[in-house]
């Protein structure tokens, strides 16, 4: 049988056609491809301005900077999530303070949140992982009543809303990924989103060797600028997957609901829980191991593979990492440790059969009964 892979970037003619336009063109750095996939996610996102940056990584860094992010400042960010929230804290010269997430969705506890806010705490960093986007009512009241800003890591949740508000216009800033693993992409890339004039220009700025194009202080106004533009060969891909992006984001559901119904009936493991409230993307469709040990779940990848099957863990715990096992925490970290050991992600693709997923589940369900 032909290996089922975890991921599967949704490209064809367009993307093709696009790129060689840029190639064609001789205008290869940032461009009218980059100007179009910005307009396409300030209309999907529903917000006054998006810039292009060349990763989410890079993205959150900017934000941080425009705000004035240093040393000496806190900000609050969940210890279940991907290293590079953390990262861009750490390399402005500021503190992560870990706190930890809900056992259902996964995204940061405001409860926690609350109990981590000290003197010191500028802003809070919410992860909406995975595609389901995080409530952003408690955690704006917190910034509010504590004056912080609300950079949102919205790497996975392009396309996801809560309450019919869409993630990327719920806080101070949003920032998106277009890597590989989401669900649309540029290969590598993201973009940032915001309804604040002044600091849009301030990002932009930052990302553009602190090159100014305001008449009211044109020129470079920055020394300590960088260069974060994305390739219009980039963009290009991305304009063309912004153009079928309802397609990919309905198919992405339809998938995950699937999963949900043929996961009903297998003991030992939990579908991923959504809000309600909340519109999921389903980046990544994460599921919990709920029998045996904390081995288990790396078992799992490795007999899945063996039957090419390709399976992977939901994200990391930071404080078990070498990087930040030393980082301030504000709280215990019990729920993120648990769902670092059993979370499992499943493969979901734009091309997956009723089949293919028949044959994920039932492998499943197999190699399971080990450890019942």
């Amino acid at each position: 049988m032909d290996p089922i892979p975890l991921i599967e970037p949704v490209v064809g003619d367009e993307e093709l056609d696009n790129v060689r336009e840029v190639l064609e063109s001789g205008w290869m750095t940032e461009g009218p491809f980059a100007e179009e996939l910005q307009e396409g996610v300030s209309d999907l996102t529903g917000v006054a301005h998006a810039t292009t940056v060349t990763s989410c990584t890079t993205g959150l860094e900017v934000a941080l900077d425009a705000l004035g992010v240093g040393p000496g400042d806190e900000i609050v960010l969940p210890d279940f999530t991907y290293p590079a929230t953390a990262n861009v804290v750490v390399r402005l010269g500021a503190t992560p303070v870990l706190v930890d997430v809900k056992p259902t969705t996964y995204n940061i506890d405001p409860e926690r949140v609350a109990e981590a806010i000290t003197e010191d705490t500028v802003a809070i960093m919410p992860v909406s992982l995975f595609g389901h986007p995080v409530d952003p009512g408690p955690i704006q009241r917190l910034a509010d009543d504590h004056n912080l800003a609300v950079v949102e890591d919205a790497a996975w949740s392009l396309g996801s809303e809560f309450d019919g508000q869409a993630v990327g216009s719920q806080f101070d800033v949003s920032v998106f990924s277009f890597h590989p693993r989401k669900i649309l992409t540029t290969g590598e890339g993201g973009a940032i989103t915001t309804d604040d004039d002044a600091l849009m220009r301030e990002m932009r700025t930052i990302k553009n060797f602190g090159l100014s194009h305001y008449e009211d202080n044109e020129g470079f106004v920055r020394a300590d600028a960088t260069n974060y533009r994305m390739s219009d060969i980039l963009a290009a891909v991305g304009v063309a997957q912004l153009q079928r992006s309802d397609e990919i984001f309905e198919r992405r559901r339809e998938v995950a609901t699937r999963y949900d119904k043929l996961l009903a009936s297998v003991d030992g493991i939990q579908p991923p829980h959504v809000d309600n409230r909340a519109h999921h993307t389903y980046g990544s469709y994460c599921a919990y191991v709920d029998v045996g040990d904390d081995t288990v779940r790396d078992n799992l990848i490795d007999l899945m593979s063996d039957r090419d099957i390709e399976t992977q863990i939901g994200t990391y715990a930071l404080h078990r990492t070498d990087a930040f096992d030393e980082a301030e925490r504000a709280t215990t970290l019990e729920v993120s440790a648990d769902l670092y050991h059993n979370l499992l992600t499943l493969p979901i693709t734009h091309s997956m059969t009723e089949a293919d997923q028949e044959r994920v589940v039932n492998a499943l369900d197999e190699e399971l009964e080990r450890f019942r």
